[in-house]
């Protein structure tokens, strides 16, 4: 089992890794997957924050520390087995829990938190309302739950609404009634994961594009609207809205396909209002609207952080790697699967395939006011790759330190810098991959260079 504190290795900008849990041991898919989602939970009474998350054969619980470390708390099995996919959500002291693409046979369970940090208690599994279910959401204030791409007794559901009225015996409420295209076939299939407010319900329907439905009449699903040709349009994955609920954004889970944002102040007309990535060749896979910030985990690509306060101009702010590998490989679907930013600590947790569960915490200048300070630390090197001198070009305070690693993370040296220029001798390196930071007291950020 291997914890870590720290680490310095990964590519990271304004974000700083506080601990890490990884366990390569634990049974594997595809030959090395091994975590996937995760959510977060408080506790109502004592405030502890805890980490919910999903292996490929189980559910992992974790006590977040006031210092800042992740303790395993509880282990408790998944119904199922060899678990690509397993969902989480919370509601009251309950953590609800679903896979899918997954051999065995699934099933919904529901355990109680209450007990914690000391136990977790398993007070529900059947699979009346589901055997394998892609993803679930709950809306707290209505109490319900919503079971998208749902095989149950009955077939394969688009999504399912159960009442949670109550908690530990959940009854089907309404299954969604997808609309008929002429010619007798729905609209689409399958809804990949959704987002409701109220009674409205965003829904991400794979290459179908994206519907919003108003749910508040059982008996008559009614189609508000749609997005269904678009920029860059592939498999429609997921949805978040603003606050104030008059802009969307999505993400489609194909190799170098942008999230996009969209205008929805008129549901019958939505306007296309800007796309953005990370790389090229980059695969966003889950994005969330907190504040004037979009929270990403993306697949090679590692937790990624954008300022959207003007929606027309995104700007990339901070990022934490997960997968290291020097040159990245884009191929295929590895790195950084779920990111959660709604702990009342501001602290963002994060699950990655292969490198486990991660606690981050953002400059003090990107929370809370959700602005970007002319004090955040943005630096340049040059030349790179380097032979003998490399000149680090940084902004913000003229005072920094600055310090060298390995590609293991190892600190080879630390420099003071007394304005925003600074030369570092790298002769005396070998060839290979290694690591400059430079902080102040507001901001850090890390760069790769390559010694020739």
């Amino acid at each position: 089992m291997l914890n870590l504190s720290v680490g310095f290795a990964q590519d990271a900008y304004r974000m700083r890794l506080l601990a890490n849990y990884n366990n390569p041991n634990l049974p594997k898919v595809d030959g090395s997957d091994i975590w996937n989602d995760l959510t977060g939970y408080v506790d109502p009474i004592s405030k502890k924050e805890y980490i919910i998350c999903g292996s490929t054969d189980s559910i992992y619980f974790f006590e977040i520390s006031e210092q800042n470390t992740l303790k395993l708390v509880d282990v408790e099995f998944g119904k199922s087995i060899f678990a690509r996919n397993r969902d989480f959500e919370t509601y009251r002291n309950y953590a609800y829990c679903v896979s899918d693409q997954a051999s065995g046979i699934g099933a919904l369970q529901i355990f109680d938190l209450q007990y914690l940090p000391d136990s977790v208690h398993k007070v529900y599994e059947s699979n009346a309302l589901g055997t394998f279910t892609h993803t679930i959401f709950i809306d707290t204030t209505l109490a319900k739950m919503y079971m998208c791409t749902n095989l149950g007794p009955f077939g394969l559901s688009a999504m399912d609404v159960i009442s949670l009225a109550n908690p530990t015996q959940p009854v089907l409420h309404t299954r969604l009634n997808v609309p008929i295209k002429p010619g007798g076939f729905p609209i689409f299939n399958k809804v990949h994961e959704m987002y409701p407010r109220n009674d409205t319900v965003y829904l991400s329907c794979e290459q179908s594009g994206l519907f919003i439905f108003d749910l508040k009449d059982t008996a008559n699903h009614r189609l508000l609207g749609s997005i269904t040709s678009y920029p860059d349009q592939g498999y429609n994955h997921s949805s978040w809205l603003n606050q104030k609920g008059n802009y969307i954004l999505f993400t489609d889970e194909n190799m170098g396909l942008d999230m996009k944002i969209f205008d929805i102040t008129n549901l019958n007309d939505p306007k296309f209002i800007s796309q953005f990535n990370s790389h090229p060749s980059a695969t966003p896979h889950n994005a969330y609207w907190y504040g004037d910030l979009a929270i990403v985990s993306s697949y090679h690509d590692g937790v990624r952080i954008y300022n959207l306060k003007d929606p027309a101009k995104p700007e990339e702010v901070a990022w934490y790697d997960t997968h290291p590998v020097v040159p990245e490989n884009y191929g295929g679907y590895r790195g950084c699967w779920g990111v959660y930013p709604f702990l009342p600590s501001k602290r963002i947790i994060a699950s990655d395939l292969t490198s486990g569960i991660f606690l981050f915490e953002l400059d003090s200048n990107l929370v809370g006011t959700n602005e970007i300070t002319k004090e955040a630390i943005e630096f340049k090197l040059s030349p790179n790759p380097a032979q003998s001198k490399i000149k680090v070009h940084y902004s913000g305070q003229s005072k920094a330190e600055i310090e060298l690693f390995n590609a293991q993370g190892s600190l080879l040296n630390q420099y003071q810098s007394e304005n925003n220029l600074f030369e570092m001798e790298v002769s005396n390196l070998q060839e290979g991959i290694y690591f400059i930071r430079v902080k102040n007291e507001d901001s850090f950020a890390c760069k790769k260079f390559i010694k020739l």
